[in-house]
Order: structure tokens, then C-alpha cells, then sequence
């Protein structure tokens, strides 16, 4: 039996990467980290920058140079919170920015504490290429509407 859908049936819409959009900036404080996640949207076809300074991650937002923010939650900025957190006060002026965040913790209060402070969704680090790439297109299409948050094991 064919898995195919029948002739004259919608198919699923997937939005391909914008590859005139504005690029993702990736914020890890580990080069290594930075590296992998740069590799792994680039193999997807997105364009890439990386910062690991809190104040340069929001000078870049706040100029409107991204359109998603792929970061690790413990980046502080001198705002004296974390950058995602000094990201939420800014939804208003970019309704369509769109913030990743990536952790090594797994406790349930570290994963709340991201959602708290604002971001779009949470993946636990390292996350393989197609959870990464599946999550930045998610929030990709979303469009300017408000994102639905989510975690990594959440899959609908």
C-alpha cells in the first residue's frame, strides 16, 4: 500500500528557509557550541551570525538585523538580567522576532524558567540537526502572530 496522499489531496505546506530574510543569531558562550548550531542552521539553508556578548546580542536585535534569536539561556547583558529576558521587553517593537532557547540543564525548573522569561521554545543542548532545524522553521511561519511556546519533547 502506497503512503502517498491520493491525486487532487492537499499536501502538507512547509515554508523553505528565507534565504533573502534576515539571518539567525546564534548566542552560545562556548565556541564550540556556536560552531555546531552555525553548522547545523547553514546545512539547513538559513545565514547565520554569532555573538557571544549579551550587549551585542541585543544591539543586533534591537536594530532589527535578525529575525531569530537561537541562544543559551545564562548570557547576561548589562541590563543585569539574561538576554532572553531583556528580549521580552522588546516583543512590542518586533512582533516578529522569534527567541531559541538552547540549555544543558533538564530540570523542569530551568525549562519553566526559559518559557518565563520569554522565549518562543526550548531544546536541550546538543540537539540533533533535523529537532533544531524542525523548531527554527516552526517559528519561521509563525509569522508576525504571537508564537505558540513549546519545549523540545513537545511534538504536536
Amino acid at each position: 500500500m502506497s503512503s502517498r496522499p491520493p491525486t487532487g489531496a492537499p499536501r502538507p505546506v512547509t515554508r523553505p528557509p528565507d534565504p533573502g530574510g534576515p539571518p539567525i543569531l546564534v548566542v552560545d558562550d562556548l565556541a564550540d557550541g556556536a560552531a555546531l548550531s552555525r553548522a547545523m542552521l547553514e546545512a539547513g539553508g538559513y545565514e547565520v551570525v554569532d555573538e557571544a556578548e549579551g550587549d551585542a546580542v541585543l544591539r543586533l536585535v534591537r536594530g532589527a538585523v535578525v529575525r531569530c534569536v537561537v541562544t543559551e539561556i545564562h548570557i547576561p547583558c548589562a541590563e543585569g538580567r539574561c538576554v532572553v529576558t531583556a528580549l521580552e521587553g522588546d516583543r512590542h517593537r518586533l512582533p516578529r522576532l522569534r527567541v531559541l532557547v538552547h540549555t544543558r540543564h533538564r530540570s523542569a525548573h530551568d525549562l519553566a524558567r526559559a518559557l518565563d522569561a520569554g522565549s518562543d521554545g526550548v531544546l536541550h543542548t546538543p540537539a540533533e540537526a533535523r529537532v533544531l532545524l524542525r523548531e527554527v522553521r516552526r517559528l519561521d511561519a509563525v509569522g508576525d502572530g504571537p508564537a505558540a511556546r513549546r519545549t523540545e519533547g513537545d511534538r504536536s
